[in-house]
């Protein structure tokens, strides 16, 4: 876990990888969004079936996919101690995820904190930046 406190700047500093990783994931939706896009460009003189049913699935998917890592999840590094409102957990398929929220209503995912020790870490680092965990 590479989760740090900044003192002097009052930043946590989170040091994950993610930003390349959500990197790879837009620029792939993007070009899906485009594939899509060529694919049922001609919609008037081809036949409407199900190859173009499936392109129509796959353009909805990119676009809903390209919003929520716009406008609802962050990649910063450094988040300011005040723009953090807490740390929230969430259970998928068995598994628990970490994330801080943020006050600009986005998210943070934290990808390293994977147990309940990591997470202990975190909210100790978390209190001694003075957020309420």
């Amino acid at each position: 876990m590479h989760i740090t406190y900044n003192e002097s700047e009052k930043t946590i500093e989170i040091k994950d990888g993610l930003k390349s990783y959500v990197f790879l994931i837009k620029f792939l939706m993007f070009l899906n969004l485009g594939n899509s896009v060529l694919n049922l460009y001609d919609l008037s003189t081809v036949n409407f079936g199900f190859a173009k049913l499936i392109w129509i699935f796959l353009g909805a998917i990119s676009i809903i996919v390209l919003y929520k890592f716009f406008y609802k999840k962050t990649t910063s590094e450094k988040i300011q101690n005040d723009k953090i409102k807490g740390i929230k957990q969430r259970i998928f398929l068995g598994r628990k995820k970490y994330f801080l929220e943020l006050s600009n209503g986005k998210t943070r995912d934290l990808i390293e904190v994977k147990t309940d020790v990591d997470f202990s870490k975190l909210k100790k680092i978390l209190s001694k930046a003075g957020v309420q965990v």
